[in-house]
């Protein structure tokens, strides 16, 4: 090499380090390149340019001069470069295929396997590899790889809940957040709440400190106030949830898998009210690009909630296309059956309906006989769960008793009620749980004529349930008939006559009104008992009773106690003794219906006719009966037209 030729080599080297020094990468790509094109074999050079690029965000790039065969030799070493770079372009499968084709797994290797393996969903091996790590790396990552590895732990929890993992100090809020949502996945709502809390308390305080606004750090808490929501809608609070979870997509957060998850759970909580919302909500919770972000458990709840809302939303053929999504790419193939049925279900076709659920057996069996009752084929459904392998399940065999009963067919039932009884005999445990199952068999051995089965039954219950007498007195009178000398070995346990005669009220029984029950009974003698004349009191009680109560007169306030009211008060003015007429005024008082001649209404004006008493007035008037007297008064004359009125 010459020495014009090094001497530029050794300042493009100068240039190329104070660029990267700098974090200036654009300039630094282009010294790398100078660098290259003065000596193509620099491997230095090309390990800058493929970090310039990975430091740009142009992974393409990066992964296309990585794997370019004229590029063999320079990136022959550079495993862990080539990796990143295709995990980070989503291929997780290829990157773990480059770490493990290196020749020695150093510690960015493992670092850089355990995030693949943790895309690639494989847990259980991310966290082997990561408790590896934590035991033997010690360095300023020391808390962000706990925080990863409890991460791993929380999905492993949600996998195996009963199983033990390493925990650490909730020393950072990521740490606390990771252990609430551990919690969260066992099921323990209420204990994930105030760790979730202390996370998000933390978490604000961490950003403050570290300059950041508090519009910064309520973003940054906004992930865990939707795991706090989470627990809140699991514990049935939806209300707090919803609210939650609108506050959180009010502050429109950068985070396109937050939002995704808040506008899935919001759609869970409308069901199938505000379904125009729920359409929206849905949009952004399966928008492109959420494959890579979402989990697998996360994108099957997606879709699955999308084919519930097609059906609320009259859409069965886009409804039919997330089933086969589900069935297809998440191989969830009940739920999609049970989703598809539900569909045709709402389309009238159940027949359909009925024939893909029995197809998938299983659970979905009941399903399709819930199916055949709608229809209204009662013996194709107690046929389809006389053959279902939940034939022994308490509510299975009270659908096929009250099945059976309904047809009359109560020998079939306790035939049911027999087979029931030799699968569950060896079973003490559950031989036990099943009181009411034994109760309801008596009942059925009786009304088919079986006295015998139903002692059986009663046994079993008094087996089931040792303490109680009523049952124990139940099978004594039912081994009566079958049994007598088993039923007065059995009688002998039962409380003697003597201790139940003094619960017992003769008087009442012997009353003719006992149905009525002992305290209307009680009531009824003591009012028909009668006082002795010598009872104290008993006068009182007489005249208290037969005294009835006076009500005060109300009066107006202006009302004068000492005079007389007026007689004439309740009639009008113009028929009053002491009326006048005020001169210059006249009035034509005008009684009768409308449109009546003055003729009539002479026959019918009630003042003249009393002002000149003529006879012939009166005997026109079929009102009239008697003449008045010229002593009475406007308000007497008044009073005895009300009482004629009356009488007629």
């Amino acid at each position: 090499m010459s020495a014009n030729k090094e001497n530029n080599l050794v300042q493009a080297y100068i240039e190329l380090n104070k660029f990267c020094q700098n974090g200036d990468y654009d300039r630094a790509l282009k010294s790398a390149g100078k660098l290259l094109q003065i000596a193509p074999g620099e491997q230095k050079a090309f390990h800058c340019k493929v970090i310039c690029f990975i430091q740009l965000h142009n992974f393409k790039e990066a992964l296309a001069i990585l794997c370019n065969p004229k590029n063999a030799a320079l990136a022959a070493d550079l495993h862990f470069e080539k990796a990143y770079a295709q995990y980070r372009l989503n291929c997780p499968n290829d990157a773990l295929a480059t770490v493990d084709a290196a020749p020695e797994l150093t510690p960015a290797l493992k670092e850089l396997r355990a995030q693949i393996l943790y895309r690639l969903e494989q847990y259980q091996d991310c966290y082997n590899l990561y408790r590896d790590l934590v035991k033997n790396t010690n360095d300023e990552y020391e808390d962000e790889r706990k925080a990863n590895m409890a991460a791993v732990v929380a999905n492993l929890a949600e996998l195996n809940p009963t199983s033990e993992f390493a925990q650490f100090d909730e020393t950072t809020y990521e740490l606390a957040y990771n252990a609430g949502c551990t919690l969260a996945l066992r099921g323990k709502y209420s204990e994930a709440l105030p760790v979730l809390k202390k996370a998000e308390q933390a978490c604000s305080e961490s950003v403050v400190e570290d300059g950041g606004t508090e519009e910064e750090a309520k973003e940054e808490a906004a992930i865990i106030r939707v795991q706090q929501a989470f627990c809140l809608q699991q514990m049935g609070k939806e209300k707090e949830a919803g609210l939650i979870y609108h506050n959180v997509l009010k502050d429109k957060p950068s985070d396109q898998a937050l939002v995704a998850i808040a506008s899935n759970n919001l759609v869970v909580i409308n069901r199938d009210t505000n379904v125009f919302d729920s359409r929206k909500r849905m949009k952004a919770a399966a928008a492109d690009g959420l494959e890579h972000k979402l989990n697998s458990r996360q994108r099957a709840a997606v879709t699955y909630n999308q084919a519930i809302l097609a059906i609320y939303s009259n859409q069965p053929d886009f409804c039919k296309q997330c089933c086969v999504k589900l069935t297809r790419e998440f191989k969830q193939e009940r739920r999609a059956a049970l989703v598809e049925a539900s569909s045709l279900l709402k389309e009238s076709k159940r027949g359909a309906a009925a024939a893909l659920l029995l197809r998938h057996g299983g659970a979905l069996a009941l399903g399709a006989a819930h199916v055949l009752l709608a229809q209204g084929d009662r013996k194709a459904a107690v046929k389809l769960l006389e053959e279902s392998e939940f034939k022994y399940r308490p509510a299975v065999i009270s659908v096929l008793c009250t099945l059976l009963c309904a047809d009359n067919e109560y020998e079939k039932a306790s035939q049911l009620f027999k087979d029931v009884y030799n699968h569950y005999k060896n079973d003490e445990a559950k031989f036990a749980a099943l009181r009411m199952v034994w109760r309801a068999a008596a009942d059925i051995h009786m009304k088919a004529g079986d006295s015998a089965a139903a002692a059986e039954a009663h046994e079993a219950l008094a087996r089931a349930a040792p303490e109680d007498k009523k049952t124990l007195a139940k099978l004594v009178k039912a081994l009566a008939a079958a049994d007598p000398q088993r039923a007065k070995q059995l009688a002998t346990r039962l409380p003697p006559v003597e201790e139940l005669e003094c619960k017992i009220d003769i008087e009442a029984l012997e009353s003719s009104k006992w149905m009525m029950g002992a305290k209307v009974v009680k009531k009824t003698v003591q009012s028909k008992q009668e006082q002795s004349p010598g009872t104290p009191g008993s006068e009182l009680t007489n005249k208290k009773t037969q005294k009835k109560r006076k009500r005060k007169t109300k009066l107006p306030p202006t009302a004068d106690l000492s005079r007389a009211p007026d007689p004439e008060r309740w009639l009008p003015k113009y028929e009053r003794t002491a009326y006048r007429k005020r001169r210059g005024v006249r009035r034509d008082v005008i009684k009768g219906s409308q449109g009546m001649s003055t003729t009539a209404t002479d026959q019918y004006d009630m003042s003249k006719v009393h002002a000149s008493g003529g006879s012939a007035a009166s005997a026109k008037s079929p009102r009239v009966e008697a003449k008045p007297s010229s002593g009475e008064s406007a308000w007497q004359r008044k009073q005895q037209q009300k009482k004629k009125g009356k009488r007629r």
